[in-house]
């Protein structure tokens, strides 16, 4: 008798039938292995997207707080400017008021800086006084005015509607435009000239002043 009788046909196929399972199940474990493995690349790149994100914002911050630290430097550049013209036209007139009769009129506790326009004074507390349309100075000379901060005078021209670099009335001065008028202006502070020294501060210190 045969000591290996061949198979019988139930049992291969019953062989085929378990091999065919077996390879149906590693098949499924590699397509899940796999989706698994799509899904990590995802997050992986949308980590790194983030992470790009963060850094563009982070990017955006440092310029935002580099224009804030400069806006404060010129601040205080103009406030440094307000003391010592204050203190400068205090020793002047001590001086003059020293050296002039009694009788002549006080000279005024400021210096005008270069360029500043020479119009007649607008100051509305000075309009309608009986005999005269103003308290007759230019504007560079009136105290009132030139003793004002930065900000009140740029309200006071915003207020009036007048250019801010001839400060005329813009009905009256042919120009809309900062740009158009032909009126020099210097600004020893930012050493710039495109506004005057006497209306410079930060812009941000404007929102709502200047206009569009």
């Amino acid at each position: 008798m045969d000591k290996n009788p061949l198979p019988s046909t139930a049992s291969v196929k019953e062989k085929l039938k378990k091999s065919c399972e077996r390879e149906e199940e590693c098949a499924t474990n590699l397509q899940l292995l796999r989706q698994d493995l799509l899904k990590a690349r995802t997050a992986a790149n949308d980590v790194v997207l983030a992470h790009q994100k963060a850094v563009v914002k982070l990017d955006e911050e440092l310029e935002e707080n580099a224009k804030d630290l400069k806006n404060v430097h010129v601040h205080f550049l103009s406030e440094r400017e307000t003391i010592l013209s204050g203190f400068v036209g205090s020793l002047l007139h001590k001086e003059k008021s020293a050296q002039k009769p009694p009788s002549q009129p006080d000279a005024p506790r400021f210096v005008a800086p270069l360029h500043t326009p020479t119009i007649i004074c607008f100051l509305r507390t000075h309009l309608g006084k009986p005999g005269m349309l103003s308290c007759g100075h230019k504007i560079l000379e009136c105290e009132d005015f030139m003793l004002k901060t930065n900000r009140e005078r740029m309200e006071l021209l915003f207020e009036q509607h007048r250019c801010f670099g001839c400060f005329l009335l813009l009905s009256v001065a042919g120009h809309v435009k900062l740009a158009d008028c032909p009126h020099p202006r210097f600004c020893a502070i930012c050493s710039t000239t495109d506004h005057h020294q006497i209306l410079c501060a930060p812009r941000r210190a404007y929102q709502g002043v200047i206009p569009e």
